[in-house]
C-alpha cells in the first residue's frame, strides 16, 4: 500500500534519478571543440619562418572527405596526407606588412593517434617586422572551427585566433 511518506519518497527519488540520468546523458553528448593550432617561429640562424599546423586528425579527415579531396576519411596513406598539406596551403596564408605574399613551402605531413601535423617553411631575406595572417583551415565545413596561431618572431610569443568569417590579422614583431 502506498502511503504519503512512500509516495513522496518515490516521487523525489524518481525526480532525482531522472535528473541524474539527464545530466549523464548530457555528458555523453558533450564533444570537444573543433580547434587547430598553428605555430610560426623565426629561425634567425637560417632566416626561415618555420610553421607547424596541428589539426585533429578526425576533423581533417572529415573535411577532406566532404570536399571530395580524399575518397574516404583516412589520412594513413601518403596521397591523403599530401592532399591535406595542399589544402592547408590554400587556407593558410602569410604576407608581409606591406601586403606582399610570402611563399610557403610544404615540407610534409604526418599523423599520430590524434593529430595530423603539416610542416611548412618560408625563406626570407631578413627577420620580418610583422606578419599578416589568414587562417580558414577546416572552416569551410565546420563553422564552429577555431584556429589559433602562435607567433614567435622575437623572444615574445604572440597569438591570434580565427573563427569563421575572420579576415586577415596582423602580428607585429
Amino acid at each position: 500500500m502506498l502511503n504519503r511518506r512512500t509516495f513522496v519518497k518515490s516521487v523525489f527519488g524518481g525526480v532525482f534519478a531522472s535528473t541524474a540520468l539527464t545530466s549523464l546523458h548530457g555528458l555523453a553528448w558533450a564533444h570537444r571543440q573543433k580547434q587547430a593550432l598553428s605555430t610560426i617561429e623565426w629561425n634567425a640562424r637560417t632566416n626561415i619562418l618555420e610553421i607547424t599546423h596541428d589539426l585533429h586528425a578526425h576533423d581533417a579527415e572529415q573535411v577532406l572527405a566532404k570536399l571530395g579531396l580524399i575518397t574516404s576519411p583516412d589520412l594513413t596513406n601518403l596521397r591523403a596526407r599530401a592532399r591535406l598539406a595542399l589544402y592547408v596551403k590554400e587556407h593558410f596564408r602569410l604576407s608581409t606588412l606591406d601586403g606582399q605574399a610570402i611563399d610557403l613551402t610544404i615540407l610534409g605531413a604526418e599523423t599520430d593517434a590524434t593529430y595530423a601535423h603539416v610542416y611548412m617553411q618560408a625563406e626570407l631575406a631578413e627577420q620580418p617586422t610583422g606578419l599578416l595572417i589568414t587562417n580558414t583551415m577546416l572552416q569551410d565545413v565546420f563553422v564552429d572551427q577555431i584556429n589559433q596561431v602562435n607567433v614567435t618572431i622575437t623572444d615574445i610569443l604572440q597569438s591570434v585566433v580565427f573563427v569563421a568569417g575572420d579576415m586577415q590579422k596582423k602580428i607585429l614583431a
